[in-house]
């Protein structure tokens, strides 16, 4: 999808405001390379309540700015409401991450999109500093193509986009070559359609084919005002019919699936990952009300990867 892009002179660090952000020295920070509604459009995106974030077209931050960065932060998160490799902004996210890595800074890559060859150059110099996740819920291309229109598809984001015998852009495969770990995030799953025995297994296998080691699950959640937004999707019928508990989280309060009935299914996903291999199995604290959920389940109430857990 093709986005006007307009530039701003700014690139500002914020503290992220999550249970998993720390304090003090080991605070993490997050900025967003653009504002403005992401063109990926994801029907489920909870971005789309930001101020910044809603609507409008994409205002990019320059290059200049990012090149005159004097202090970058100790951690930092790419990012807390946009896509910081939307070719849109690649290039950008290419400069900034030579300037932060070079400066030691850890930083901490979530996408859904795909990486150039001079990012994945720029990671492999320096794999100890990175922690990559790759956003990818389901290998199902009808859903995909429904609720991720303008993304990657999954075989994209994992194997990379070729032409003929060459990686044009780069996947799971490409990164975990470079020498970089990388999590699956697995978020957002929407309840009986996602989280299927069949549909997890295939998922994770075929991450784990292309370079992916640790797994992180988080269900989906919807706000006051958004679920008639998803129920204009026949496919999330029945999941909205089971996402009826209203649950606090970090931010305030969303529905999702009964958090008793998230534990089992967290618990059962978390041993058909650990059969498959993972060792590194979590979910986001922040979205499952930390401290009440059943503290037997077999996987970590934390954002693992917003550490160096390597």
């Amino acid at each position: 999808m093709t986005a006007t892009i307009e530039s701003r002179e700014t690139l500002t660090f914020r503290p992220v405001a999550l249970p998993c952000s720390g304090n003090g020295a080991s605070r993490l920070y997050t900025t967003n390379l653009f504002r403005g509604r992401c063109p990926h459009a994801c029907a489920y995106c909870y971005a789309v309540g930001f101020r910044n974030f809603s609507g409008g077209g994409v205002s990019a931050v320059s290059q200049e700015a990012i090149a005159g960065v004097k202090k970058w932060p100790r951690r930092l998160f790419l990012s807390s409401a946009s896509d910081p490799f939307h070719p849109v902004v690649v290039k950008r996210a290419e400069e900034l991450l030579r300037g932060a890595l070079r400066a030691g800074t850890f930083v901490v890559i979530s996408t859904k999109a795909l990486a150039t060859p001079g990012i994945v150059k720029s990671l492999s110099q320096y794999p100890d500093q990175v922690s990559y996740t790759v956003s990818l819920s389901s290998l199902s291309e009808e859903r995909n193509r429904l609720l991720e229109p303008n993304a990657p598809n999954a075989r994209e984001r994992l194997r990379g986009k070729w032409d003929g015998d060459a990686v044009v852009l780069c996947g799971t495969e490409q990164i975990a070559q470079s020498g970089v770990h990388i999590t699956l995030k697995a978020d957002s799953l929407f309840p009986d359609m996602d989280d299927t025995e069949d549909g997890i297994s295939q998922l994770l296998e075929e991450a784990k084919a292309w370079g992916v080691q640790a797994v992180n699950f988080s269900y989906a959640f919807y706000r006051n005002g958004f679920k008639s937004k998803l129920a204009a999707f026949p496919l999330l019928r029945q999941s909205l019919v089971a996402m009826n508990e209203s649950q606090p989280i970090a931010s305030g309060t969303g529905f999702s699936l009964p958090l008793s009935e998230k534990a089992n299914r967290l618990s059962r996903m978390a041993r058909i990952a650990r059969a498959i291999g993972y060792e590194v199995i979590s979910t986001c604290a922040c979205k499952n009300q930390v401290g009440t959920m059943q503290a037997e389940i077999p996987i970590r109430l934390e954002c693992h990867f917003h550490e160096k857990w390597f």
